[in-house]
């Protein structure tokens, strides 16, 4: 027996140094996504927080920013270890619950579901230390709860994890309030306690920097959550919506996750139901919000499937029979997913797909998230005097994050109009914008009039230049570089 589990430990090892360097291969390979250079570019700002999200991702890039880095992947590595660290902490979940062999499974799933091997542990967003600190949280809390380990150093870790949590995500407050309804329900002798009260001090110092920020800028950062609801059914979104979460998860395991809650559901043990009531609430509650508007985003359920997926595990080591069948399944899916990736790559550089459409490229072939920022840079840089470049805007935060990346921040592009998020607190210095660069698709540019746009921002077009840029040899986007006059 101790055998066996000295060689899962061993594979386990194997398995995380395996996901590190299959990471960091691929790491400077993918174009950062608009999330990632608007994170980059407003955290050369150091802040309480953040309008967007908590200030966690946020310091983190400040720190490696004061290196000087030129390779912008570089700023990925963390996130990279948050992910294996996640994968190893879900490993200690299932293990304590269940079995070694089960803590290896877990561990792969959560490595080769989509979401989770790129926002969870590659990207610079903030699910990668949101999952890191709720899966810690959740081990260290069945530790607590269940194994009656009432250590000092158990409850100082709680709390830290979940000051992390509040640091990364505004998910984590409600993982916060519902693990707090956990306690009362399963150790409601520990909530009186002086361990009890430490750690919720500690987790307190998350919330405190969100807490202040907001207080000094008009409540911003929740007004603007707050209002991410239209209100709007939309059917199209919401199957959308339900598929995406499926494919994110790998829809093999979204099968077994399930599955194993159906079955199982009769004899849930003590560890089973924790996990459940941890994970609900969230995949509820936002499953609701798509269900209501068609502005919601998929991924925000994410943080409670993870917590899901020890139970998915257990049940797949359990299964006598079919498991042959759906471990060849789970591995062509994952082939697939990695093919659809990589033609999808290929396809944002090359356009291939949509070749023979010339001009006439459809709407679905929308690939703006991973256009070539460089190549727009040097198209820029050409059109305009350095001078231009000292006072240039766009209109939206993601083309502006963009930009300034793509320039390696010798300039900073602002954002006019209200979609600046968090630009409107960092280019309070440019009074005026002389310059605005506009990057459109070509499937889009007819419906935009930035002439009648920027009269209600208050600026007036002198003149206008379009430059066309292309995918492959196909064109694809025009950029417009626009001379601007403020009207007073």
């Amino acid at each position: 027996m101790k055998d066996r589990v000295h060689n899962r430990t061993h594979l386990l090892v194997f398995l995380l140094i395996i996901f590190c360097f299959a990471k960091l291969a691929i790491i400077k390979h993918i174009p950062l996504i608009n999330d990632e250079a608007y994170t980059l570019t407003i955290s050369r700002n150091l802040s309480l927080s953040y309008f967007d999200h908590p200030p966690l991702m946020m310091w983190f890039s400040y720190f490696i920013h004061q290196f000087e880095i030129i390779d912008l992947y570089i700023f990925r590595i963390p996130y990279v270890a948050f992910g294996i660290v996640t994968s190893f902490l879900l490993y200690k979940i299932t293990s304590t619950i269940y079995s070694t062999e089960a803590g290896v499974v877990s561990a792969i799933l959560y490595f080769v579901s989509p979401f989770f091997f790129l926002s969870g542990g590659l990207f610079v967003v903030p699910d990668a230390s949101l999952n890191f600190s709720v899966a810690g949280a959740t081990y260290i809390a069945i530790r607590l709860l269940f194994n009656k380990e009432d250590s000092l150093y158990l409850w100082i870790a709680l709390g830290l994890f979940l000051s992390l949590a509040f640091l990364s995500k505004y998910q984590a407050y409600l993982f916060g309030m519902t693990l707090f309804v956990a306690f009362f329900v399963w150790g409601k002798n520990l909530v009186f306690k002086k361990n009890f009260n430490i750690a919720l001090l500690i987790s307190i110092f998350g919330l405190i920097p969100v807490l202040v920020w907001n207080v000094e800028n008009n409540f911003d950062s929740f007004s603007f959550h707050g209002n991410r609801s239209s209100f709007e059914l939309d059917h199209f979104h919401v199957f959308n919506s339900l598929f995406s979460q499926l494919f994110f998860l790998l829809p093999t395991t979204g099968f077994l996750v399930f599955i194993s809650l159906i079955k199982n559901k009769k004899y849930f043990t003590k560890y089973e139901k924790f996990l459940v009531l941890l994970a609900l609430p969230t995949i509820i509650i936002f499953n609701i919000f798509i269900l209501i508007s068609n502005n919601s985003f998929a991924h925000w359920s994410m943080v409670g499937w993870m917590l899901l997926i020890p139970v998915a595990s257990n049940y797949f080591i359990s299964i006598k029979s079919f498991k042959l069948q759906l471990i060849v399944l789970k591995i062509v899916s994952i082939l697939a997913t990695i093919a659809l990736i990589s033609i999808f790559l290929i396809h944002s550089k090359t356009g291939f797909i949509t070749k023979s459409f010339g001009e006439k490229i459809p709407n679905w072939d929308n690939t703006r998230e991973l256009l070539d920022w460089a190549h727009i840079a040097r198209i820029v840089t050409r059109a305009l005097q350095k001078e231009e470049l000292d006072s240039v805007a766009t209109l939206s935060w993601f083309d502006s994050g963009q930009l300034t990346s793509a320039f390696h921040y010798k300039y900073l592009f602002g954002v006019i109009g209200p979609n600046a998020n968090h630009f409107k607190y960092i280019s309070l210095k440019q009074k005026d914008f002389t310059t605005l660069i506009d990057v459109q698709l070509m499937h889009n540019n007819q419906h935009i009039d930035l002439s009648e746009k920027l009269l209600d921002y208050n600026y007036k077009v002198i003149k206008k230049i379009e430059i066309p840029f292309f995918r492959g040899n196909q064109k694809y986007g025009i950029i417009s570089v626009v001379s601007l006059e403020k009207i007073l």
